[in-house]
């Protein structure tokens, strides 16, 4: 477990390390591709990089179930060195042309991203450690609302630097503040106690016979399902919703990264409050809920074209919000889930296999087909309603599918979801019955 003071360094450290995939990764790379040129065909494709990396990395698992308390440090080092590598291509892309600037980009997403799949494979074994079960939500609660506060703050600068049609330089001084606020990630790692080498798991196994082992099980059988679809219905446009803002919508660069912002804070502005429901309603409750926002987001920007065109801004602000609000209930359910049908061994599998099988394996088949589709039909429009307006709404009718495999999930250490709900329905009737009986 971590002391007080360490728990204090390890939170600055992450918030300096997700700050930095924050910016990166919700809209300014996305933006500078567009920038030069990349459309969504293309896009799809870069957009695998990372899958194609989670993939692979399945050949890693059971060299970071031997050596995950010794890789966080020296891995973070190598993120933020590749972080500053990444720097000269913005200077660059001019001098070097279209093709040696996608390539250069494509070789730094390869070597981040395995990187970085190496350091999450490490992190949660390391985390379960430090945190113990019953201060798990809060603790996630409390880590992803201060880091959401700091990547708000960044993503409102980005806006600001970036203007409404940034330069190659303006998109190199937003990468080059939030490189260097970076460095703070791997120096707390310094600071802070590793859990003992006695935590790691020395046996190795054949793959497939541990895959089979551990999803045996009815729970972790249909939660790894449960996620397959869940990234395979996500993926169809998470890479395209800033191409949506700036290809369809015609929004300003700025108004994008503005949107991003937006909805990274709803995602950890209630942070706190989804890790308390999830401590004392259940890690169901919480999924269940999220997810039905989640399909209230997706039909609602599936009509953006509805609205007048003076409200369009205003309309995708709060749009946004609903859909960030959704995905921090979603991410703080799936985090305290996975951690709750974890089996004593083998730990390090069950993680990295649900993240890459059931996470990475489905974004990396979906992106290229739904990009390329999307290119291809452009022109489509059914009563009004383009080729993003129909997947959005397609995409939330599958939310439905998603609730009932949540409501198939056995309770653990929770109570049924329907007695919540009923228990949550009856104590707000019984307020509003008072409510009428004796109002202030």
């Amino acid at each position: 477990m971590l002391t007080n003071k360490e728990k204090t360094i390890f939170f600055i450290g992450q918030i300096a390390g997700n700050a930095y995939y924050t910016v990166a990764f919700n809209g300014v790379l996305t933006l500078f591709l567009l920038k030069i040129g990349v459309k969504e065909g293309l896009l799809g494709f870069l957009s695998i990089i990372p899958f194609i990396v989670g993939i692979g990395s399945f050949v890693l698992i059971g060299w970071v179930g031997r050596n995950f308390t010794r890789i966080l440090r020296p891995n973070s080092c190598i993120l933020v060195g590749l972080a500053f590598a990444l720097l000269p291509l913005f200077l660059l892309t001019e001098k070097i042309g279209f093709v040696n600037s996608i390539i250069y980009y494509s070789v730094f997403v390869f070597l981040y991203w395995t990187s970085s799949q190496i350091s999450t494979l490490a992190w949660f074994p390391v985390v379960q450690v430090w945190v113990s079960e019953e201060e798990r939500g809060r603790f996630f609660g409390i880590l992803r609302f201060t880091s959401t506060i700091v990547g708000f703050g960044f993503l409102r600068l980005t806006s600001y630097m970036l203007g409404a049609e940034p330069s190659y330089v303006q998109f190199f001084n937003v990468m080059l503040a939030v490189t260097v606020f970076s460095i703070i990630w791997p120096v707390s790692y310094f600071y802070v106690s590793m859990p003992p080498s006695s935590f790691e798991e020395t046996k190795h196994e054949k793959t497939l016979g541990i895959f089979r082992e551990i999803f045996s099980e009815r729970e972790r059988k249909l939660y790894f399902v449960f996620y397959f679809i869940w990234n395979l219905i996500s993926y169809i446009l998470a890479p395209f919703v800033v191409p949506f803002y700036k290809t369809v919508l015609n929004l300003p660069s700025s108004f994008c990264v503005f949107l991003n912002s937006i909805s990274i804070l709803g995602m950890g502005g209630l942070a706190f409050i989804w890790g308390k429901v999830n401590d004392f309603r259940g890690s169901r409750f919480v999924l269940v809920f999220s997810f039905l926002l989640g399909m209230l987001y997706c039909f609602l920007i599936a009509h953006i074209h509805l609205f007048p065109a003076e409200g369009v801004e205003k309309a995708l602000i709060f749009i946004t919000l609903i859909g960030g609000i959704a995905g921090g209930g979603q991410l703080m359910g799936d985090t305290t889930r996975r951690f709750l049908i974890a089996p004593e061994k083998n730990r390090v599998a069950f993680f990295s296999y649900l993240v890459i099988f059931g996470g990475q394996l489905p974004a990396l088949i979906v992106p290229p087909v739904s990009g390329n589709f999307i290119e291809n039909h452009k022109n489509l429009y059914l009563g009004g309603y383009g080729i993003y307006n129909l997947l959005f709404l397609f995409i939330g009718i599958c939310h439905i599918i998603l609730v009932a495999m949540v409501l198939k999930m056995k309770p653990i250490k929770e109570r049924p979801v329907g007695e919540i709900f009923k228990d949550v329905i009856t104590e707000n009737l019984i307020k509003l019955r008072d409510l009428i009986a004796s109002p202030p």
